[in-house]
């Protein structure tokens, strides 16, 4: 008989081994299942990539908000840099931002952030701006700050100067008033706002011409021939060119007066106006007329202007062709010269050196294409060019009718009649009747030697004592009563001592004087100075210069005002003005040299 046995369960370790237990069965399942698994990678992965997105939305909103104050600032510190001033400078930066609608933005203003000068400027300012986070709020970043800086700076370390002003006989009283402090003001303005040596400034007074410096005429090669004044005579060609070349020889211009009936100092009277001889010079040697060249110092170019008097006519042609001169570098041998160390004996005896021009300066006048410096001449005329008077090759060079005698010193011993000998009168009181035409004289020394000017007149045929006011009639001057020797004079030293209408009245020869007027055959007509004037104003232009003009008091004069607006670089660089707004005038130009400084 088959006994069946019941079967055997499995053991633990089988069950385990074989993974069949039905309770250990979905554990099993879940361990070895992939099914699923990348659902948490992505997660993972979704929650980094939104955090990285919300930075980079952020931080892109951080970079928007400083590209807007960055733009705003580059174009506000620029437009600032342009002001006058450091106030100004300011607001306008205050008014980009305002404009732009980022006011709120601009950080306040700190010390030396602007420093505006006429030769240079610099303008900073700073802005900060905080944005609020979108995504960032996640990772604790609430609030990003966008933050922005600029500077604009301009500079040109030079400015040459040349003020033209015209010294006329019409600027006297109320005109020479008003014109002194508005130079001064003008001149500080630019000195006062630049670094030492940084602006240079030459004064050019002109009237009926240009009186140079001694020391700036003995460094140009001239023609010499007279001690009494230097002032120079042009050609119609110098006036083509900006530049006075040192090497060139210019003639000496004729020293004399159309008035005045004295003899021996043509300025010995006032300035005011009228007809004496100092007056109405041909050059005036005096201090207050001559050029300041090349100066420096505040209170030395102030001092020059305040000085200023008025006298004679108008040549504005040739101030303007100094004031170019003094710009053109073909002067730089000049401001060498002009540089050496000189001495000199001062009040107290004591010696002392000096510099007619600043010997630290260099690279003056600088080359046309030097690109840190900007060259300015300044020019006011109260009027029209007038007539210049000269004189033709006959009354000038050697052999004047002017002697220079030596003599024994006589006294009056009696007067006789030449057609009776016999009859004499004796006594003092009848001197005078020696140069009547029927008596004579005879005089007897009385002293030791002695020296006077005796001039001969061609018409008369006689002698003229220029100290005693003695005729003495008789053409060989070795008749002159205690006649030692005599040096026959030149013209150019003859008309030092007296004027052509001295000579008129003394000798009864109206040639010279008849010359020496408008109707003469070398007179300079206004309209040749104004051709002239047209010529140097083009060539300057044309060679780099800014030209500003100022045409002063002039409303009845039309035509010559509009001249100077023709030599003025741009008609907005010319002027009219009168004795109440000639100072605005000039602070408008001191304005507008800054502005173009900056623009260069």
């Amino acid at each position: 008989m088959r006994v069946e046995q019941a079967p055997r369960k499995p053991g633990l370790t089988a069950l385990l081994k074989n993974g069949t237990a039905l309770a250990s069965r979905p554990i099993h399942k879940f361990l070895n299942k992939e099914d699923g698994s990348v659902t948490a990678f992505s997660f993972v992965v979704f929650v980094m990539m939104l955090v990285m997105g919300g930075i980079a939305l952020d931080t892109m909103r951080q970079e928007t908000a400083r590209a807007s104050l960055q733009a705003t600032l580059d174009r506000a510190v620029l437009a600032g840099a342009q002001a006058s001033t450091s106030a100004q400078a300011r607001d306008v930066i205050e008014d980009y931002f305002d404009k732009a609608g980022l006011g709120a933005y601009l950080l306040a203003e700190q010390e030396d952030e602007i420093d505006i000068k006429l030769n240079s400027a610099k303008v900073s300012a700073r802005a900060v701006r905080i944005v609020d986070t979108y995504l960032m709020k996640f990772a604790a970043v609430d609030q990003l700050q966008s933050s922005a800086g600029a500077t604009a700076e301009v500079t040109i370390p030079k400015l040459e100067v040349a003020m033209v002003l015209d010294n006329s006989g019409s600027m006297q009283g109320s005109r020479m008033t008003a014109l002194r402090p508005a130079a001064v003001e003008f001149v500080q303005t630019v000195m006062e706002n630049t670094e030492e040596r940084d602006a240079v400034i030459s004064i050019v007074p002109y009237s009926w011409s240009v009186s140079p410096p001694k020391s700036l005429f003995e460094a140009l090669n001239v023609s010499t021939t007279h001690q009494y004044s230097r002032c120079l005579e042009f050609s119609d060609a110098d006036y083509d060119s900006a530049a006075m070349n040192p090497a060139t020889v210019y003639q000496q211009m004729l020293y004399t007066s159309k008035r005045g009936t004295t003899f021996g100092d043509l300025s010995n009277d006032s300035f005011a106006w009228g007809s004496g001889d100092t007056y109405n010079q041909t050059c005036y040697p005096e201090d207050f007329f001559q050029i300041l060249p090349y100066a420096t110092k505040q209170s030395v170019i102030e001092g020059k202007i305040n000085s200023l008097q008025a006298a004679g006519s108008t040549s504005t042609n040739e101030g303007i062709k100094w004031g170019a001169a003094l710009l053109d570098p073909a002067f730089a041998p000049v401001v060498t010269a002009l540089q050496v160390t000189k001495t000199k004996i001062d009040g107290n005896g004591n010696t002392v050196t000096y510099h007619d021009v600043d010997p630290l300066l260099s690279n003056m006048p600088a080359t046309y294409d030097t690109g840190d410096t900007l060259k300015v001449m300044l020019v006011m005329s109260d009027g029209k060019n007038d007539y210049s008077y000269r004189l033709p090759a006959q009354y000038r060079g050697e052999n004047s009718n002017l002697y220079e005698v030596t003599y024994q010193e006589q006294e009056f011993h009696y007067l006789y009649d030449r057609y009776d000998t016999s009859r004499r009168w004796y006594g003092s009181q009848y001197e005078q009747y020696c140069s009547w035409s029927r008596y004579d004289c005879k005089y007897r020394a009385s002293g030791g030697q002695t020296t006077s000017f005796f001039l001969y007149s061609p018409h008369y045929d006689d002698f003229y004592n220029t100290e005693t006011g003695a005729t003495f009639q008789n053409s060989d001057i070795t008749n002159i009563p205690g006649y030692i020797s005599h040096e026959r004079i030149d013209w150019d030293i003859a008309w030092g001592l007296m004027t052509p209408e001295y000579y008129k009245n003394k000798t009864g020869s109206w040639g010279p004087y008849n010359e020496f007027g408008s109707s003469g055959s070398k007179a300079i007509t206004p309209g040749k100075k104004d051709a002239q004037m047209e010529d140097i104003c083009d060539a300057a232009n044309a060679a780099g210069i800014t030209i500003y003009t100022v045409a002063f008091e002039m409303g009845s004069q039309a035509s010559a005002a509009n001249k100077l607006r023709d030599c003025a670089s741009t008609t907005s660089h010319h002027f009219n003005a009168t004795t109440f707004n000639i100072k605005t005038v000039f602070n408008t130009i001191a304005v507008n040299v800054k502005q173009l400084r900056l623009t260069q």
